[in-house]
């Protein structure tokens, strides 16, 4: 547990990191902050912030940086998630206002907007349905040995693949298994069709087998449709300077596992989830800190909208602008859905 001055002292030498990307002297933060105790105090505080895993040094003379750690610190002690200027809060909401109604469209116009407010990438998905629901199959003879499965979700989404068949099955008997799998799996998602005990002969559970093989490659390509925005703003960082670095950067923000990763941390709708450095679960996010909320409705459609910088990131502003845009996607949706 910090003393009350140490945790000043910690939130005072984070807040200057976050503004300045630079090691900080033990001297300049007495004379900048004035922080009523002597250079000696202020040295040996940090000397125990050092060692409490709080705050780091190139090398021993070397001025401090923030650890995860100390970032943690910093993220747990602001005083809520603040609300944007109210001017900032009209401007975003015009901007929605002039696109069409159109959810794919806001999805992009969301992560425009919020990578302009906090300065760095943002990510955003469009609204889905989670774990959805078949709503109909229906298999389609194409030649003796060879059907069509078409499956429906209740979203009005269609899957389709084929699947062998038996040289005697006729298209009236393809009709007979579809609508039959129809009645008895209709409304179910893929942890209900697999925990359903139904006699099936072989076929029908070969078709059942193929049905939720797409159900479950629905659900892994629930973030493929998103947009991300605002790589110029990470590369203009002082992190990324280093040519080495902005490409591993670029490869990240390519990375097709990139939004599985993000959004893996969200929590329940409308609760921001900060996430900082190796807290990541994916390691090739270790370097990055990110902001992270679900959008929508419960029981409906949802998305995912985050921040993703550095971790010498402005999270206060990030906080504020996520909750911001969560927000007004979530009433969006809801004038959609209504």
């Amino acid at each position: 547990m910090l003393t009350e001055r140490r945790a000043t002292l910690l939130r005072t030498l984070v807040g200057e990191y976050i503004d300045f990307a630079a090691p900080i002297a033990s001297d300049a933060l007495g004379k900048k902050h004035g922080l009523g105790v002597s250079s000696a105090t202020i040295r040996n505080d940090l000397s125990f912030l050092e060692d409490e895993g709080y705050i780091s040094r190139p090398y021993s003379s070397a001025g401090a940086i923030p650890s995860n750690k100390g970032y943690r610190f910093y993220v747990e002690n602001l005083p809520g998630v603040e609300e944007l200027p109210r001017d900032q809060q009209y401007v975003l909401w015009q901007q929605f206002s002039r696109g069409e109604s159109d959810v794919d469209e806001w999805s992009k116009v969301a992560a425009s907007l919020l990578s302009n407010l906090v300065g760095n990438v943002a990510l955003v998905t469009n609204p889905r349905i989670p774990n959805s629901r078949l709503m109909k199959l229906e298999l389609i003879h194409i030649k003796d040995f060879l059907a069509f499965l078409v499956i429906v979700f209740q979203e009005a989404r269609l899957k389709k693949t084929f699947i062998p068949v038996n040289d005697n099955l006729s298209n009236e008997d393809l009709q007979l298994v579809s609508n039959k799998l129809s009645h008895v799996l209709g409304g179910l998602n893929r942890v209900e069709i697999e925990s359903k005990t139904t006699r099936l002969d072989p076929f029908e559970q070969e078709v059942v087998g193929a049905v939720l093989q797409m159900m479950s490659q629905e659900e892994q390509e629930a973030y493929t449709d998103h947009y991300i925005e605002g790589l110029r703003n990470l590369l203009r960082q002082p992190e990324f300077e280093d040519v080495g670095r902005a490409r591993e950067l670029v490869d990240v923000i390519e990375d097709r596992q990139l939004p599985r990763a993000v959004f893996a941390e969200a929590l329940e709708n409308g609760e921001i989830n900060v996430v900082i450095g190796e807290e990541n679960r994916a390691e090739f996010l270790y370097p990055f800190s990110m902001v992270v909320s679900q959008y929508g409705s419960p029981g409906g459609s949802v998305g995912y909208i985050s921040a993703l910088g550095p971790t010498r990131m402005e999270y206060a502003r990030a906080m504020a602008g996520v909750k911001l845009v969560s927000s007004v996607m979530t009433s969006l949706l809801s004038q959609v859905n209504s």
